[in-house]
């Protein structure tokens, strides 16, 4: 559950990395599908470079295969490997969920859901998570205009997403992105420059909810969560 704050055994350590990995590569080869570097035909990985890739075992990467294979979006022939069959780029894709949602129900959920994200990112994430978190800080820091700076506050919280290793809640946040793009962000001129203020007070928040990530604070990365999504919907009903 994920307010369980009992201390694993070892056993539990060792099932929840290998769920952890079947996950990050089933997630992995699929994004590469639908994006386009496996194209329909190209030959994945062998079993052993994808086990040394994610520093999983063959057995997590077997699983994660066979997953796609039930699916349909690649198929094994013996003696040559596993082949993308294309399928993946538009079968799998989540049905547009989200769409022409205001801003103020999308944070309502936001503020429901992503605070409870925390145990599952200390528990799972590694250094290429924490890595494209400060990325995205880097990014929103370094951001010229609001379209650019939005970017990077969504990647980073879509970040945290992907560090838990479920697919279905990437799903509702890439769902939140979408909804937030197709209604052009919700402002007007997102050419213009972002305030000092603005980008200082969303840094520091996101910053500290980060680093509470990072060293495994998990209730202060929750709070940090709740109350920055809270100012942003309170600024939204403009209290």
């Amino acid at each position: 559950m994920l307010g369980d704050s009992s201390k694993p055994s070892g056993r539990t350590n060792i099932r929840q990395k290998a769920a952890a990995d079947r996950e990050a590569i089933y997630t992995t080869i699929v994004e590469a599908i639908r994006s386009g570097d496996f194209a329909e035909g190209s030959k994945l990985p062998t079993e052993r470079e994808l086990s040394e890739q994610f520093g999983a075992a063959r057995n997590s990467v077997r699983q994660a295969l066979d997953t796609l294979v039930r699916e349909g979006a690649v198929s094994r022939q013996v003696g040559r490997g596993t082949f993308v069959t294309g399928r993946a780029a538009t079968d799998r894709r989540p049905t547009p969920l989200g769409m022409n949602l205001s801003l103020q129900e999308i944070l309502e959920v936001r503020v429901l859901l992503e605070p409870q994200i925390a145990n599952l990112v200390v528990e799972r994430a590694d250094d290429s998570h924490f890595a494209a978190m400060d990325r995205c800080l880097d990014g929103i820091r370094d951001a010229r205009d609001w379209s650019e700076y939005k970017e990077w506050k969504y990647e980073l919280h879509l970040t945290m997403m992907r560090a838990t290793g479920n697919r279905f809640l990437v799903q509702i946040f890439e769902a939140i992105i979408r909804s937030r793009r197709e209604d052009q962000w919700g402002r007007a001129g997102d050419n213009g420059i972002i305030p000092d203020d603005v980008r200082a007070a969303t840094l520091r928040a996101n910053e500290q909810i980060v680093e509470a990530l990072r060293t495994g604070r998990t209730d202060e990365a929750s709070q940090g969560i709740r109350r920055y999504l809270n100012e942003i919907l309170a600024s939204v009903h403009g209290i």
